[in-house]
């Protein structure tokens, strides 16, 4: 025999029928086997005892006075906090009829008067069984989807770490070229024009020398947030490795040049307002990329970077 997955002394079986004798059989049946018995007359007393105490299983007699069988489990079966009941039809109708109308509403087994006490402890056990091995696979696939969700969110997490660089929180060199390059396909695919900046700290060397690699590795975190502050959301930002740092701006209007003038406002506006030991300065080269031009990412990128060295000496030879 099949052992139940918690003691009959733990399960609550509400017993539903206008005859006190066959309330007092029953009941006397399943207490002598431990269960937890309570009784009701009507279908609306039912109906207020199961929302108020919701029982493991419900014994329904079909023929009752105001409210019948079918009807109270037709109500049970409409709710969702009630809809997963077992009930176990108990009737002295013996007509087929009678048997499919109460399997069609949801019943899920039929017992006819006069009892049987074996043939009822059996049909009890089994149903009681049945939906406890439910509520253990459905415990268990809960489990399961929270297990899928958190290994889908750490999978989320490497690959964004795998895309992220680590001191600046913006993209590191794989996140660029990967971001990057799906933004040329954009622009081809839609014939517009992208700008890329390349740029690099000033003086990092000396900031380390002077202040330690603590003070400089500040300096690159500073400088990774003045260049998401200065563009949009839109644009690709990204460390490309040490003091040097890229952009994406999609479908880019205006001159380039009013790229590095909105950077070189910001920077301006940083060293101001924050009063540091240091300066923060950066060089910057801005190239454009048409949907007709035949070129890799990473001869854009070098363009770039030429243009951002000719702006970095021409800064050394100003006076």
């Amino acid at each position: 025999m099949a052992t139940l997955l918690k003691p009959n002394t733990a399960i609550y079986i509400l017993i539903v029928d206008d005859n006190s004798d066959n309330l007092r059989l029953l009941a006397k049946m399943l207490e002598s086997q431990g269960y937890n018995v309570r009784k009701s007359l009507n279908g609306r007393m039912a109906l207020q005892a199961i929302h108020r105490d919701p029982p493991d299983l419900l014994l329904l007699d079909i023929t009752m006075p105001e409210m019948s069988g079918y009807e109270v489990c037709q109500q049970l079966k409409a709710a969702e906090a009630t809809a997963n009941i077992p009930v176990i039809f108990i009737s002295a109708l013996d007509c087929m009829d009678d048997k499919v109308r109460a399997f069609e509403i949801g019943g899920q087994d039929y017992i006819t008067k006069p009892f049987q006490e074996l043939e009822v402890l059996m049909r009890v056990r089994n149903q009681l069984l049945i939906q406890q091995q439910q509520q253990q696979l459905m415990q268990q696939n809960q489990r399961l989807e929270r297990e899928i969700e958190e290994r889908l969110r750490a999978e989320a997490a490497v690959r964004q770490l795998s895309l992220t660089d680590e001191l600046t929180g913006i993209y590191n060199r794989r996140g660029f070229f990967l971001l990057a390059g799906q933004q040329l396909k954009v622009a081809r695919r839609t014939q517009t024009a992208c700008c890329l900046l390349f740029t690099d700290l000033d003086g990092l060397k000396q900031i380390n020398d002077s202040f330690g690699h603590e003070v400089g590795d500040r300096v690159i975190v500073e400088a990774a947030q003045l260049l998401t502050e200065t563009f949009r959301d839109a644009d690709i930002v990204a460390r490309l490795g040490g003091d040097e740092f890229a952009v994406v701006f999609p479908s880019c209007s205006g001159q380039p040049d009013e790229f590095y003038k909105r950077l070189q406002t910001n920077i301006d506006r940083f060293n101001q307002m924050n009063g540091n030991s240091y300066q923060l300065s950066m060089s910057a080269g801005i190239q454009v990329y048409a949907s007709t031009d035949d070129i890799a990412l990473e001869q854009l990128l070098t363009q770039a970077d030429q243009l951002m060295y000719e702006h970095k000496r021409a800064k050394r030879l100003s006076p």
